[in-house]
């Protein structure tokens, strides 16, 4: 049977070459578009490095001087950054709280707020975040060590005043995590021009910025001491983020309305008060919306290259055979089965399919070859990718094949070889 349908194909080769270079320039975008979407979903299914569940964001604000509700006293507006430490440990003393944390405005996962460095060792040099934490911080979004072990190390590291850095770090200029720690690392600072030489306290896991990052460069420093601190202004909670822990039993999703409406009172001290309170699901949402909506894209434009096939294989597989009629009945009444009719069909599309899918399997090759494909820093096999993206775009468009050919090869199997016979 396949020797008889090849040379059919080759006999209708003119019908057939358009609906050939069909099947061909779709495979290769198809492949292209699986291959993007296989990148990114392994990208996404990679440990993030921390935890933003149960965590909120709680924005305080200041008072302006204008408003006939500013505090004059000394104490509150000159030395307001006690206030701050001290509604600091009204939220720690929260039931509904497990931990609070504060870090500096320019570090903010999923909101872009970032402070940038450059790390060097000796010839090697490598961009990455300077990050100003609070060193429960590590203790608020679940941040782990390189060996897996929990948060209280890297919360010593920094009350010791020393640097927390991430395993990406540790990897690149030590060779591993272990010996990375108690060595030195020279950062330039964003805005400095000399490097500093800082010595390494422990080291967190890798950490990438948002689900679809690769994992980054940063190192962890405090963000500045309790003294200095309570010798600051009411502008300090201006310039830092607060952030609390929920405990999982009292998180739900009226939480931040009921925490802001019950809080508002014991929040509001001197010149600061309590803006507002937000999940970090929130704004990881935001901040993934451009990613999702490429996904979305993506996965629209496949929709639509696969309409086209399935139009295509129908429109030309149903004009044949209305063309072919005769020749089916002609067949039947010679004891063809109505099933050999409907195998036949379906194997001649497969078989062209199959003769398309070769030579769109070596373009792909060759884009992969070429790095014409997404790039990432993942360690992923070429041939892993390629095997991946064929096998889908095969499956998908061999389920178009299927559908577009089931309605002309149904009415194939349905004629009556008198009827056909007749009309010839």
């Amino acid at each position: 049977m396949l020797r008889m349908i090849f040379i059919q194909l080759w006999n209708e080769r003119k019908g057939n070459v358009l609906i050939f270079l069909e099947l061909l320039v779709v495979s290769v975008f198809l492949w292209y578009m699986v291959d993007t979407l296989y990148v990114n979903y392994k990208e996404y299914e990679r440990p993030l490095g921390f935890d933003i569940s149960h965590v909120y964001h709680v924005r305080l604000a200041t008072v302006p001087q204008s408003s006939v509700d500013y505090d004059t006293t000394a104490i509150h507006s000159h030395y307001g950054g006690g206030d701050f430490l001290t509604l600091y440990d009204r939220l720690a003393h929260n039931p509904s709280v497990e931990s609070v944390c504060y870090t500096s405005n320019n570090h903010f996962h999923y909101r872009g707020s970032n402070s940038f460095a450059t790390f060097k060792n000796d010839s090697l040099a490598r961009q990455g975040y300077l990050r100003h934490v609070d060193p429960a911080y590590f203790r608020v979004f679940r941040v782990k060590t390189a060996h897996g072990e929990s948060w209280e190390k890297l919360e010593q590291a920094l009350r010791d005043n020393q640097i927390v850095v991430t395993g990406t770090v540790a990897e690149t200029f030590f060779g591993d995590a272990g010996k990375a720690e108690r060595k030195e690392i020279w950062i330039t600072d964003q805005g400095r021009t000399d490097s500093m030489a800082y010595r390494i306290g422990a080291v967190s896991e890798p950490q990438r910025y948002a689900d679809f990052s690769s994992y980054d460069y940063a190192y962890y420093k405090p963000v500045g001491t309790e003294e200095a601190f309570r010798n600051s202004s009411a502008g300090v909670a201006d310039v830092l983020n607060l952030f609390i822990r929920v405990k999982p039993a009292a998180d739900n999703s009226r939480f931040a309305d009921d925490f802001t409406r019950e809080m508002s009172q014991q929040m509001r001290l001197g010149n600061i008060y309590l803006k507002e309170v937000i999940p970090m699901t929130y704004y990881r949402n935001e901040f993934l919306r451009s990613w999702v909506d490429n996904i979305r894209m993506y996965a629209s434009c496949i929709l639509f290259f696969l309409l086209n096939v399935f139009l295509g294989i129908i429109g030309t597989f149903w004009f044949r055979t209305q063309q072919r009629s005769s020749e089916i009945g002609l067949r039947m009444a010679m004891g063809a089965s109505r099933r050999n009719i409907f195998r036949h069909l379906f194997t001649e599309g497969f078989v062209l399919l199959g003769i398309a899918f070769v030579p769109a399997a070596i373009i792909f090759a060759n884009l992969a070859y070429m790095e014409v494909t997404t790039q990432t820093e993942m360690q992923l096999s070429i041939a892993a990718r390629i095997l991946w993206g064929m096998g889908l775009t095969l499956v998908m468009i061999g389920l178009m094949v299927v559908i577009g050919m089931g309605f002309p090869a149904f009415r194939a199997m349905r004629m009556q070889p008198a009827d056909t016979l007749h009309d010839e």
